[in-house]
């Protein structure tokens, strides 16, 4: 019976090792684990998630740069360059082609610090975020509608100053892009035979884009509506603002020479129009 004991003492004796061992396993799955979960850049001082989060921006590692400056903007919000890792951080979601999120820290910073020497460039960013969201022109265009807007007012803003000179700019473009939208309603209408329908939306594309390259061409669609009406004075006086309003447009030209020896003929594209890259960042004004 003793001998019988003994040997299942024996038997018996490993498991509270294998039971430590495996508290072990544990303890170091978890410390692993614990390792693991920590926050990124834990430690760093804000000046090294500065310099690190602008040399991954210098190097064009967006998604490195992105990640340190908000780090460093949510860890110390009262560093001295705080605006500035916003206004990067920005930089990098522009860059990124996070253009949503690139207008929500454009936005905080031009509201949150008008004063400060980076509002001017988080606003010459507001339109150039606006503007990359602009979609193709058959496409809805609010966004173009707001690029639009957000520009404009920063071009008077910072009239004479390379802000606004490139503002105005990329206004221009959206404008153009608004024109070539209500053009191609308009043409949508002319060839089904919905005259009425495409004569108020190029005569209103008219009063509100002007200046855009599809105003000289609303107006030959006009002249072609009201040759088929058989308005002749109408055909007329379209024919005259055309040459005397838009005299270097092809449109013009085309119709200036088909006057004179009737062989040319206005022939538009059917193509739809290309779609614009989102503007790039010049180095003047940030």
């Amino acid at each position: 019976m003793l001998n019988q004991a003994v040997v299942a003492s024996a038997l018996a004796s490993p498991a509270p090792r294998r039971s430590r061992c495996s508290r072990g396993l544990v303890l170091v799955g978890l410390l692993g684990a614990a390792c693991s979960s920590a926050p990124p850049y834990s430690g760093w001082t804000e000046n090294q998630l500065y310099e690190h989060g602008q040399r991954a921006f210098d190097a064009g590692d967006w998604g490195e740069a992105r990640r340190a400056f908000e780090r460093l903007v949510l860890a110390f919000p009262l560093f001295d360059q705080a605006v500035e890792a916003r206004y990067y951080l920005a930089r990098a979601f522009y860059e990124d082609g996070q253009y949503v999120s690139a207008v929500s820290e454009f936005t905080r910073i031009a509201q949150v610090f008008p004063d400060h020497e980076r509002a001017s460039d988080a606003w010459m960013g507001l339109c150039r975020s606006y503007a990359a969201l602009s979609p193709h022109p058959q496409r809805d265009q609010q966004a173009t509608v707001d690029a639009r807007n957000t520009c404009r007012n920063v071009a008077a803003d910072f009239a004479g100053t390379p802000i606004g000179d490139s503002a105005a700019t990329v206004e221009r473009q959206m404008t153009d892009k608004l024109g070539e939208q209500s053009f191609a309603i308009g043409s949508f209408y002319f060839r089904q035979d919905l005259y009425e329908s495409a004569e108020r939306v190029f005569k209103q594309l008219l009063i509100e884009y002007p200046g855009t390259a599809a105003a000289p061409r609303a107006l030959v669609r006009l002249i072609e509506i009201y040759e088929e009406w058989g308005w002749e004075d109408d055909m007329e006086v379209h024919r005259t603002r055309l040459l005397e309003e838009y005299p270097d447009s092809p449109e013009a030209r085309a119709l200036d020479q088909s006057a004179r020896g009737d062989t040319v003929s206005i022939v538009f594209s059917r193509a739809p129009p290309r779609q614009r890259s989102p503007p790039a960042w010049s180095t003047g004004g940030g």
